[in-house]
């Protein structure tokens, strides 16, 4: 028999509420900090990090520029690596 639930809270304002930004804004910064372990310093140097909130939700971005993060990535998955190395 399946177990029944009610929802209390709209799951629209947790999706934007500050505390889950604070949480995503920590993980991000985890992997920022982990990608800038890279030996290319022109690579961690356009390293960055965004915070967007749509209508939906709130959402954090990390990111290298276009050129350099796309080469980078290519050779050593630096990117990759640091968001495995903080569990995502």
């Amino acid at each position: 028999m399946a177990n029944k639930f009610r929802q209390i809270r709209s799951i629209d304002v947790i999706l934007k509420s500050p505390k889950l930004q604070a949480i995503l804004e920590d993980i991000g910064g985890q992997i920022l900090d982990a990608a800038k372990s890279d030996p290319n310093p022109a690579y961690v140097d356009s390293l960055d990090m965004h915070t967007f909130t749509s209508r939906s939700r709130v959402t954090v971005q990390v990111g290298a520029a276009p050129i350099i993060g796309m080469r980078v990535e290519a050779k050593r998955g630096t990117l990759a690596r640091a968001l495995g190395s903080v569990g995502g």
